[in-house]
C-alpha cells in the first residue's frame, strides 16, 4: 500500500484524493494552507452576497465529469445558455466579436469583414513557432485584430500577443466561417459558437459547493497547514500548522502538487539543480485584481459577462454572479465582478493604489451604462489573484520540459492549472486528478 502526499486542496488535489480513495487501495494525506478547500474555485459570503473568485463556470464536455459533478451535487446543477457581450465604440455587440459586428460603426464593420475574407482566402498552414499575434492576423484579418483581438488580449494577458505562442489555444477561441461573419455583420442574432456557448453552475452556494462536495468524500485533510519543504531523496514532506501536533514531517511514496509550479520549485523543493531553478525562474504569468460589488438595486443587467477591449476601461471583463443563480444575492439586489490584469512586477503599485482603482472601476461601470450615479455599493470585496494566467511564451516548452523531467525522476506529479503550468479549466483539473490517481495506483 502506497503513501501519497497531496499538496493543495483545489479541484485537482481533491480529485486526486477522491479517486485514490474510491478506486485505488492507497493511503493519502492532503495539505492545504488555507482554512477552506477549493483554491481559486472558492466562494466568499459578504453580508449575504456570495462572490466567487471571478467567474468560475463549469464547461463540462466529457460524460464522465458530467456524471461525477451531477452525482456530487445531487442533481442541483443548472445548465445555462450564454448571454455575453462586448462593449466597444460606445455600443454593445454580441460575443464572439468575430461573428457579431452588427451595430458597430459602418467603417469598423467594413474593416472587420473585408479583413476576415482576405485572411480566409490567403490562409496557409500555420508556422510551428507562430506568435499568437500572427495567428490572430492569419485567422481573423487586420480589422478584427485591430478592433478586438489585439487590444482585448493585450489587456487580459498584460502583454502584447506578440509575446505569446499558440500552445495554449486548444479550442478556446471560436473560428467562424465567411458566411457566419457576413451574417453577423448584417443581423443581430444569438450565437452558439465557442466552447462556452453554455455552461453549468450550482443552484445555490456558489462554486464553493463543488470542492466542498469533493472534500466531504475525502478523508485525511489537513487545513491551515503549510508545506515548508520537500526532501526528494528521503521522500519526506515537512509541514507547519496551527496548534499542538499540527507541524511535523511525513513520508511519501508518491507526491502530488497543485502548488504554482514556479513557487513549488523555487520555494518548497529542496536541493533542486540550478538548471531546473533557472527554468522555473523563466516561467511567466500575470495577476488579476478581482473587484466585486454588491449593488442595492435589482437586476442591473440580464447578461452573464461583458468584454471590454478598449484601454479607457481599466478592467478587461465584468460579470454578474446573480445571473448565474439568483440565490447568490439578497432579495432586491445585484452583484457584479470585474477583472483587471497586471504584471507581477506591478504588484506593489497595484496594491498600494487599490482605493483609487476601485473608484476608477466604479466610474468605468457608470460610463458603460452598467451602473448609474444613484447606485450604492452595499458591499465591496477585492480578491488579489497573484497567479491568474500562465504565459506561454517562446521559452515555455524548453523550461517546462526541464522541470517536468526533474519531477518525473523524483516521482512528483504536478497537476492542475498552476501545478502543471497550463491554460486549462475546471473540468481538466478534475480529470487530471482522476488520471493521476490511476497512474499512482497502477505503478
Amino acid at each position: 500500500m502506497k503513501q501519497v502526499a497531496i499538496i493543495g486542496a483545489g479541484l485537482a488535489g481533491l480529485s486526486t484524493a477522491y479517486h485514490l480513495g474510491k478506486r485505488h487501495n492507497n493511503n493519502y494525506i492532503v495539505f492545504e494552507k488555507e482554512g477552506t478547500v477549493g483554491g481559486l474555485c472558492r466562494t466568499v459570503n459578504s453580508k449575504g452576497f456570495l462572490f466567487d473568485y471571478t467567474g468560475h463556470l463549469l464547461h463540462l464536455k466529457k460524460d464522465y465529469t458530467k456524471k461525477l459533478v451531477g452525482r456530487l451535487l445531487k442533481g442541483k446543477l443548472r445548465k445555462i445558455y450564454r448571454n455575453s457581450w462586448i462593449f466597444s465604440k460606445g455600443v454593445y455587440t454580441r460575443y464572439p466579436f468575430q461573428e457579431n459586428t452588427y451595430g458597430l460603426p459602418p467603417e469598423t464593420v467594413r474593416e472587420c469583414v473585408t479583413g476576415f475574407i482576405k485572411s480566409f482566402r490567403s490562409r496557409k498552414k500555420s508556422a510551428k513557432n507562430q506568435s499568437f499575434y500572427d495567428w490572430i492576423l492569419e485567422h481573423f484579418g487586420v480589422g478584427i485584430a485591430k478592433h478586438f483581438m489585439v487590444p482585448y488580449n493585450t489587456k487580459m494577458w498584460a502583454r502584447h500577443p506578440e509575446e505569446l505562442t499558440t500552445l495554449w489555444l486548444g479550442g478556446y477561441i471560436p473560428k467562424p466561417t465567411i458566411r457566419e461573419v457576413a451574417d453577423g455583420a448584417l443581423f443581430d442574432r444569438k450565437s452558439g459558437l465557442g466552447y462556452n456557448a453554455f455552461f453549468y453552475y450550482p443552484e445555490k452556494g456558489g462554486i464553493q459547493v463543488l470542492p466542498d462536495a469533493l472534500a466531504s468524500a475525502c478523508g485525511n485533510l489537513k487545513l491551515n497547514t503549510v508545506v515548508t519543504g520537500i526532501d526528494t531523496k528521503k521522500r519526506k514532506v515537512f509541514f507547519s500548522g496551527k496548534g499542538a501536533g499540527a507541524s511535523g514531517e511525513a513520508c511519501y511514496d508518491a507526491l502530488v502538487s497543485s502548488v504554482p509550479l514556479r513557487e513549488f520549485i523555487l520555494k518548497i523543493v529542496r536541493n533542486v539543480p540550478e538548471k531546473v531553478r533557472k527554468a522555473a525562474r523563466g516561467l511567466r504569468y500575470n495577476s488579476v485584481l478581482n473587484i466585486n460589488f454588491g449593488i442595492g438595486r435589482k437586476r442591473i443587467s440580464d447578461r452573464h459577462w461583458i468584454y471590454f477591449p478598449e484601454d479607457e476601461f481599466i478592467f478587461y471583463r465584468a460579470g454578474f454572479h446573480m445571473n448565474f443563480s439568483g440565490r447568490l444575492v439578497p432579495s432586491g439586489t445585484s452583484s457584479i465582478y470585474t477583472e483587471t490584469a497586471y504584471k507581477p512586477g506591478d504588484r506593489p503599485k497595484i496594491l498600494n493604489n487599490r482605493k483609487n482603482i476601485i473608484k476608477k472601476v466604479k466610474k468605468d461601470l457608470i460610463r458603460a451604462g452598467v451602473l448609474n450615479n444613484r447606485d450604492k455599493a452595499l458591499v465591496t470585496r477585492v480578491f488579489d489573484i497573484e497567479y491568474a494566467y500562465v504565459i506561454h511564451d517562446k521559452n515555455y516548452e524548453t523550461n517546462i520540459k526541464i522541470i517536468r523531467d526533474f519531477l518525473e525522476k523524483n516521482n512528483i506529479h504536478a497537476i492542475g492549472r498552476y501545478g502543471n503550468w497550463e491554460y486549462s479549466a475546471m473540468e481538466e483539473a478534475i480529470l487530471a486528478g482522476r488520471d493521476t490517481a490511476k497512474r499512482i495506483g497502477s505503478n
